[in-house]
């Protein structure tokens, strides 16, 4: 049987999947227990430590999503569909919004990612 990885510890599992779905009053109280029972690891000691001091965020500002994307993405759906080519598409759309192509690019794939998550979500 293989070896497990350092950094995977069964007693954080719980405690990271309360994080993850925000209940951070719960991951606090299931290290505390570990922490006074002293039988806590490093992984958990960790977590203690990020949940005392957060880790510093990143530098900049925070990727957006391109401006108008939702309507972007359904408009250059809807001309597709009617049979339009792919290049003047882009063009028209350009122009209606007054972006570059690239954002309009942009805008389509993260529309294409969004709808494509709504779908998957429904279907489950």
């Amino acid at each position: 049987m293989a070896k497990l990885p350092p950094s995977f510890s069964s007693q954080a599992v719980p405690i990271q999947a309360a994080l993850s779905e925000g209940r951070t009053e719960d991951a606090k109280r299931m290290v505390i227990e570990l922490l006074r029972t002293g039988i806590a690891d490093r992984v958990v000691q960790a977590i203690a430590a990020d949940l005392i001091r957060p880790p510093k965020r990143r530098r900049g500002r925070q990727k957006t999503l391109p401006q108008y994307w939702f309507d972007i993405g359904e408009d250059f759906h809807h001309l597709r569909g009617n049979g339009r080519g792919y290049e003047e598409t882009l063009a028209e759309l350009a122009t209606k919004y007054g972006f570059s192509e690239s954002h309009i690019r942009n805008a389509v794939a993260e529309y294409d990612v969004a709808k494509q998550a709504h779908d998957e979500a429904v279907r489950t």
